[in-house]
C-alpha cells in the first residue's frame, strides 16, 4: 500500500461522523453555512436522530417529519430576538440539537438529562415548557401584543401541527388573532397525523389543500422557470404571486383561514429546505397573520414511516442500549397467599379487554377518545364496534360534552382520556356531565406518575378536581380482576364514574381470587391485612408496594395492617371511624399530590369522627412539580411512595412504641 492510500485511509478513519453538524453549536452557526449545504445538514440531523433516539427512546416520528422545516426556521429567524412557541414541543429535538444540546442527548428523557418537551431551564431558547396540544398560537398571540409597540417588532412564530389545529383553543386564537392586526406567522405542519391519523372535517379540508397537487406542481414548476430568468426573475416572482393566488382559490374553494382575517401561503413541500427558506424570507415581510401550510412525512427517513407511521410516534430503547438508568426498587414475591406479585399486562391492555368484554353485553356501551386510540387501549374495541367507537381528534372539550348527550340519550359512554388531558374538559365534567347526574364514565389512564415524559403528562390532579364535583364516584383498581369490576359497576351506576390506573403493568398473579373478595360497591372498601396498631391505607395500585412493605415489616417482626380503599369518593367511613377510634395510626398513600386528593379526603372524614383517637399521616405526591425520570419507580422513591419508603415512614411512626 503506497503511503498516499494509507495517508487516505487514516484520513476517513478519523473523519467525523456528521461533519456539519459537529461544527453547529448555536443558530449563529448554522447561518454561517451557505443555503446550498443546508440538504447536507438536513440529512446529518435525520440521521443523528435516527441513531440517538433509537437509543434512549422518545418522540421520533413528529420529529424526523420537522427537520427540513426546523433547519429554515432557524436559519431565517433570530429567536434570540425573535420568539418561537412550539406546539406540544414532542417534535422539538432538532431544535434543542441546533441550539447547543445536541451533547446531552444521551440522557434525553432520562433521570438529570434533558426534557423530552421544551423546557425554559434548559436553554433561553425554550420560551415555555408545554406538552399539550393547541395552544401555541394563543402563546404566539400574547407574545405578539406584548412585542407590537416595540420599534422594529420581533416576529412570534408558532409551529403548530393539523391535529393540533383541529383543537377548538387553536381555532380561538386564530379568530382573536386574525382581527387584532398582529403581525405573527403561524407555520401549519400538515402531515395528516398527530399520534393516530389525524380525524374530523378539518383534517378532510387540509387534505383537499394537500392533495390539490396540479397547484403543487405549478407553484413549483413557475418558481422554478421564473428564478431562471436573468436579472428580472425576482420581479416577475412577485407580480406573478396574485396570479397564483387566483388560481389556487379557483381550484380550492373557501379558504377558512382567510375568512378568519389570516393570510393563507401555501400548501409548500416541507422537506424543501431552500424553498422553505425562500418563502419564510417573504413571509418574514407580510404584516398582519400570516399561515404558512406546509407538508411533511411524519418519521421521514424511518424505514417503516409509509406504512406504520404511527408506530414509529415514538421510540423505546432496545434491550441493554439505553442510558444507565437508576436502580430501581427490588420486588419481591408475596408470602400472603404464596404466589408471586409478577408483572402482567399494562393497566390498559386489561381496560381494552374489559370493555370489549363490557361491550359485547350490553349494545349502549360506547368508546370516546380524544386523540388516543392506542394509548388508551381501545385498538381492538374500534376494529369490533367501529359504530360504536368514536375518535373526536385533541378536543377533549367536545369529547367529554358529547359523551354527556350520548348519556342523556340512553347511551353508556365511556370517555376515555388521559388524566391529565381530562384536565382541559374540567368544565364540561362539572357542567355537562356531574350537574346534569348523567352517566358517564371517565376512563383516566395515566393517572400517577410517568416516568419520562415528565410534569405536562403526569396524571396526579385528577382526585383533588373530580373530588369536589357532588354526585361523582372516584374509584382506583389495584389489578386487573378489580379493573373489570370496576368498569362493569360503573356502566350500571345512575351518575358519573371516575376510574383512574397509571402507566403500569398490573400484578399478573392476584392475592384473592375475584370470587372471594369483597363486593363492589361504591364506598366499600377491602381490608386485605387486619393486624398490628397501624394501618395502611392504600388507594390503587400503590396497594401493591403498601403490601410489600407489610410484609418486609412483618419480616422484621412488626405487624400492619393495609386496606384497599378503593374508592376516594365515597369514602368506607364505617371501617374508616372504626380504625381511627381502635388504632394508634392511620396512614393513607396514594399516586397523587398531596393537596386535595385521597388523603386530604381521609383526614376531613375522620375529622367528623367522634372519639378518634388515631395519628393520621399522608404519603402522596409532594407539593411541586416531579421531572421527567428514567422509570416511573425511580419517581415513586423520589416521592417516598415505593415499599422500601412506606417501610422508613412506618418505622418512623412506630419507632418510639418500639423502644
Amino acid at each position: 500500500m503506497s503511503d498516499t492510500q494509507r495517508s487516505g485511509r487514516e484520513a476517513s478513519k478519523e473523519a467525523p461522523a456528521y461533519p456539519l453538524l459537529d461544527g453547529l453549536r448555536s443558530p449563529q452557526d448554522l447561518k454561517r453555512l451557505p443555503e446550498t449545504e443546508l440538504p447536507a445538514v438536513a440529512a446529518e440531523l435525520r440521521r443523528f436522530l435516527l441513531e440517538a433516539v433509537q437509543s434512549t427512546g422518545g418522540h421520533l416520528g413528529s420529529n424526523l417529519g420537522v427537520v427540513e422545516l426546523t433547519l429554515a426556521l432557524h436559519y431565517v429567524f433570530d429567536f434570540r430576538r425573535d420568539r418561537l412557541v412550539l406546539d406540544t414541543s414532542h417534535q422539538s429535538y432538532p431544535h434543542k440539537i441546533l441550539t447547543g444540546r445536541r451533547d446531552r442527548f444521551p440522557g434525553l428523557r432520562q433521570t438529570g438529562g434533558i426534557c423530552g418537551f421544551s423546557n425554559p431551564e434548559e436553554s433561553d431558547y425554550d420560551l415555555f415548557h408545554t406538552g399539550h396540544a393547541g395552544t401555541s398560537i394563543s402563546l404566539a398571540t400574547g407574545l405578539a401584543m406584548g412585542l407590537r409597540h416595540e420599534p422594529d417588532p420581533p416576529h412570534a412564530v408558532a409551529v403548530i401541527g393539523d391535529a393540533s389545529l383541529g383543537a377548538g383553543v387553536a381555532f380561538e386564537a386564530l379568530n382573536h388573532a386574525g382581527a387584532s392586526g398582529l403581525r405573527m406567522l403561524v407555520v401549519l405542519n400538515d402531515n395528516e397525523w398527530s399520534i393516530s391519523k389525524s380525524v374530523g372535517s378539518l383534517a378532510r379540508y387540509l387534505s383537499r389543500i394537500r392533495s390539490n397537487r396540479v397547484v403543487q406542481r405549478a407553484q413549483q414548476e413557475i418558481h422554478n422557470l421564473i428564478a431562471s430568468i436573468p436579472l428580472i426573475g425576482d420581479k416577475v416572482e412577485r407580480t406573478l404571486d396574485e396570479v397564483r393566488e387566483v388560481l389556487r382559490h379557483t381550484i380550492v374553494a373557501g379558504h377558512v383561514f382567510e375568512e378568519l382575517g389570516v393570510t393563507y401561503v401555501g400548501p409548500l413541500d416541507g422537506h424543501d429546505v431552500g424553498f422553505l427558506v425562500e418563502k419564510l424570507r417573504r413571509v418574514r415581510e407580510l404584516e398582519g397573520v400570516v399561515l404558512l401550510h406546509t407538508l411533511t412525512e411524519k418519521g421521514k427517513g424511518h424505514p417503516k414511516a409509509s406504512t406504520h407511521p404511527e408506530r414509529v410516534h415514538a421510540a423505546k430503547p432496545p434491550s441493554g442500549k439505553s442510558a444507565p438508568k437508576p436502580e430501581s426498587p427490588k420486588v419481591e414475591p408475596s408470602r400472603i397467599s404464596g404466589t408471586p406479585l409478577s408483572a402482567g399486562p399494562a393497566f390498559t391492555q386489561s381496560f381494552g379487554e374489559a370493555l370489549i368484554a363490557a361491550a359485547e353485553r350490553d349494545l349502549r356501551v360506547h368508546a370516546i377518545t380524544a386523540g388516543m386510540p392506542s394509548g388508551t387501549g381501545l385498538l381492538e374495541f374500534a376494529e369490533r364496534f367501529p359504530t360504536r367507537f368514536h375518535d373526536t381528534g385533541i378536543t377533549e372539550q367536545h369529547a367529554v360534552a358529547m359523551a354527556a348527550g350520548m348519556a342523556k340519550a340512553g347511551l353508556r359512554p365511556v370517555c376515555a382520556i388521559y388524566s391529565t388531558f381530562l384536565q382541559r374538559a374540567y368544565d364540561q365534567v362539572f357542567q355537562e356531565v356531574c350537574l346534569q347526574g348523567l352517566p358517564v364514565l371517565f376512563a383516566m389512564d395515566r393517572a400517577g406518575l410517568v416516568g419520562q415524559d415528565g410534569p405536562t403528562h403526569n396524571g396526579v390532579f385528577d382526585i383533588a378536581y373530580l373530588r369536589t364535583l357532588p354526585g361523582i364516584v372516584l374509584a382506583a383498581p389495584r389489578d386487573a380482576s378489580d379493573l373489570e369490576r370496576m368498569l362493569a359497576l360503573g356502566l350500571k351506576l345512575p351518575g358519573p364514574m371516575g376510574l383512574r390506573w397509571p402507566r403500569a403493568q398490573a400484578p399478573a398473579h392476584e392475592r384473592v381470587h375475584v370470587s372471594e373478595r369483597a363486593e363492589m360497591r361504591p364506598g366499600l372498601a377491602e381490608v386485605l391485612l387486619d393486624e398490628g396498631d397501624l394501618v395502611l391505607w392504600a388507594f390503587g395500585a400503590i396497594v401493591g408496594e403498601a403490601l410489600l412493605a407489610a410484609e418486609r415489616l412483618r419480616d422484621r417482626g412488626i405487624a400492619v395492617g393495609v386496606v384497599d380503599a378503593r374508592f376516594a369518593k365515597p369514602l368506607d367511613e364505617d371501617l374508616l371511624g372504626m380504625h381511627v377510634r381502635e388504632r394508634r395510626f392511620v396512614v393513607t398513600v396514594e399516586e397523587h399530590q398531596r393537596a386535595g386528593g385521597f388523603g386530604s379526603a381521609v383526614l376531613e372524614a375522620a375529622a367528623r369522627v367522634p372519639g378518634a383517637r388515631a395519628q393520621l399521616r399522608t404519603l402522596a405526591i409532594p407539593d411541586r412539580y416531579i421531572e421527567h425520570a428514567t422509570t416511573r419507580e425511580e419517581q415513586l422513591s423520589t416521592c417516598g411512595l415505593d415499599a422500601d419508603s412506606i417501610e422508613r415512614s412506618v418505622l418512623q411512626l412506630l419507632r418510639p412504641t418500639l423502644v
